[in-house]
């Protein structure tokens, strides 16, 4: 056996690995300056494209229409129907109105029933 040729073989073989993990590292940079680059150019012409000309007067104030008071079953408490209400404005920006609450029937009696009688 040759040592030094076994030493030789070692040190390329890690200086080649180090060497592509180098450039896989440029390369990745590159892509990212491109793609900020193009994220910021479509950013720029959608804010230019978004901008409005200047209005003559100014605009009047919105007014909202108020939303109807949702048809809620007996039983259920308010605190329990502004929870509701709150997470559906949350989750949807507004842009969801309650209309009515009614009691569900419990799943859990059925999923209990499907998996104590289901075949084998």
């Amino acid at each position: 056996m040759d040592l030094g040729f076994d030493v030789v073989v070692t040190i390329t073989g890690i200086v080649l690995v180090f060497l592509i993990l180098v450039l896989l590292m440029a390369i990745i940079t590159l892509e990212g300056k491109i793609f900020d680059g193009l994220g910021k150019r479509k950013a720029a012409a959608k804010a230019a494209a978004s901008k409005p000309a200047a209005p003559a007067k100014p605009a009047a104030p919105v007014q909202q229409a108020a939303a109807p008071a949702p048809q809620v079953e007996e039983g259920i408490p308010g605190d329990v129907v502004a929870a509701i209400m709150a997470a559906i404005h949350a989750m949807g920006n507004g842009k969801y109105t309650l209309k009515a609450v009614r009691r569900g029937t419990n799943g859990w009696g059925k999923a209990g029933v499907n998996d104590t009688t289901a075949p084998f």
